[in-house]
């Protein structure tokens, strides 16, 4: 059984994958309260569905991705869902903070937003995205030496963009061209 708090059909706004049409599968609850967090709902009521009930679900959707978030799935053992959905010919992906890799290793994709960017880890995930504003030190992202894209986003309002921070962001991708922009398209669409 997996808690969710909602699950949608959009597309995905940020990173390698943008423009993809996905269904969403968001779960409840987090191991962080980061004060920039831009959904609340992995904090309210949530239902619980077996893996044949959320297949039910996203059946009725054309596309074959699947995006799980939160709060933060790999709080979860996740592998067995993921394992289940691949089984049905879907392709998963899971953003994650980094709290444990080992729950969600059978994904297909792995997008990492890491909050301490001085013990960001170099295995387990596809993309790196780091939330920057105005004022974030940098330095430890200049630092890195990973071979994964490191993806610069700005922190945003919970359903609009903030203007500054987004071309702070576009600042700091011209300047660093090892860095790409990702930009919450949705947001600027105004769709969820």
């Amino acid at each position: 059984m997996l808690k969710v708090t909602t699950l949608f059909y959009s597309i995905q706004g940020e990173g390698t994958n943008i423009g993809k049409p996905s269904i969403f599968i968001r779960l409840h609850g987090c191991n962080l309260d980061c004060s920039f967090c831009d959904d609340h709902w992995h904090k309210g009521a949530y239902q619980e569905h077996s893996f044949e009930q959320l297949l039910d679900r996203v059946k009725v959707y054309k596309s074959k991705e699947i995006i799980i978030t939160g709060g933060e799935p790999s709080i979860y053992d996740l592998n067995a869902f993921i394992v289940f959905m691949q089984s049905h010919d879907y392709n998963i992906s899971v953003e994650t903070n980094g709290y444990k890799f080992e729950n969600i290793k059978q994904a297909n994709w792995i997008t990492y937003s890491p909050k301490d960017w001085n013990n960001i880890h170099s295995l387990g995930f596809d993309e790196l995205k780091c939330i920057v504003n105005r004022d974030s030190d940098i330095q430890p992202l200049l630092d890195l030496e990973i071979e994964q894209p490191i993806f610069i986003q700005a922190e945003n309002y919970f359903d609009t963009i903030h203007e500054e921070n987004s071309n702070y962001c576009v600042k700091l991708v011209k300047k660093y061209p090892q860095f790409r922009l990702s930009i919450q398209v949705h947001k600027f669409l105004g769709v969820e």
